[in-house]
């Protein structure tokens, strides 16, 4: 982060997709629906320019990108996840298509 702005310095290929707290908060819900299909207890928050992944036991990672997000979401123990099939069912936004994509490319 960076310490004059306050803006994250990490980038990945769906950065300009978040550059808005909405669109992050989107994504934090769309994940949270994902996983809750799923009946894990993990959950995604967004924080003011990146997102806080919470294990479900206790453990929580400030990541700055979507790619951070699924890194840490698919380290955690019992996360089966087909995420295309989990959203088959939320109308078609950009939000929605870059957090697909960043998931089928963590996996």
């Amino acid at each position: 982060m960076c310490g004059a702005c306050g803006r994250t310095s990490t980038t990945d290929a769906w950065s300009g997709v978040f550059l808005t707290r909405r669109a992050r908060w989107e994504a934090a819900r769309i994940i949270n629906d994902a996983l809750s299909e799923t009946g894990h207890p993990a959950r995604v928050t967004c924080a003011a320019a990146a997102w806080v992944v919470h294990s479900g036991t206790g453990r929580s990672v400030l990541v700055d990108t979507v790619s951070g997000v699924w890194q840490v979401l698919l380290s955690l123990p019992g996360l089966r996840l087909d995420v295309a099939a989990a959203l088959s069912g939320q109308p078609p936004t950009p939000v929605l298509a870059a957090v697909v994509a960043s998931a089928e490319t963590a996996t």
